[in-house]
């Protein structure tokens, strides 16, 4: 009888284990995955708030006034650039080499800036040139580059244009405050150009009237 019961009471402990076993097993198997899970939702996080980080900084470097104009207007400048042709440019409007002026200016290239520079006679030479737009004119440029980047529209006004010789007129709105610019243009070598010069001649003066004043 002792025997019966020994080998009774061996048989119900180990069913008790056995119907243990899958419960425990179950709360181990929830218990990694639920960490893991947390752990997830951890790193995805920055990997999002990067992505988007990195989205907005790109559409802020990739900014340029030249992307304003159309993919071939895009291309035919790029070539300007290289090959210094005038050609490439004979079908550019006046907006269209105002928003090159303004390219010109947010890289401050007066290299490039020359070459589409109304000369009338009154132009000096390129190295003379250089040196005054940097020291007179550039501060001011870069400065107007920034200012009218989200420009409202650009337009030649029509009150005053003439068979060669146009103004456009560049608006911008900050609040309640609207600001515009008004620049000359001349055709000149079959292309438009940029009447400027007489700018960097002000600029001239007055620091000549800053030094003496």
């Amino acid at each position: 009888m002792k025997q019966t019961g020994l080998a009774l009471l061996v048989l119900a402990v180990m069913s008790l284990v056995t119907a243990c076993s899958p419960d425990n097993s179950d709360k181990t198997v929830r218990s990694v995955t639920t960490r893991e899970f947390t752990k997830n939702e951890q790193v995805k996080a920055p990997d999002n708030n990067s992505k988007d980080t990195t989205t907005s900084k790109e559409y802020v470097e990739k900014f340029s006034y030249l992307k304003q104009l159309s993919l071939e207007k895009q291309e035919a400048f790029t070539r300007f650039e290289e090959e210094r042709k005038r050609s490439y440019l004979y079908n550019f409007t006046p907006e269209d080499m105002v928003l090159v002026y303004l390219y010109c200016l947010s890289i401050g290239d007066p290299d490039l800036l020359y070459d589409i520079t109304f000369n009338g006679g009154q132009l000096p030479d390129k190295d003379k040139f250089r040196e005054d737009y940097f020291e007179y004119a550039m501060t001011y440029d870069s400065e107007t580059a920034v200012h009218y980047r989200y420009y409202d529209s650009i337009k030649v006004d029509e009150s005053t244009s003439e068979e060669n010789k146009v103004t456009v007129l560049v608006t911008v709105s900050i609040e309640t405050t609207t600001h515009s610019l008004a620049l000359g243009l001349q055709k000149e070598d079959q292309i438009w150009k940029m009447d400027i010069y007489h700018l960097i001649i002000e600029y001239m003066e007055k620091a000549n009237q800053s030094k003496t004043g």
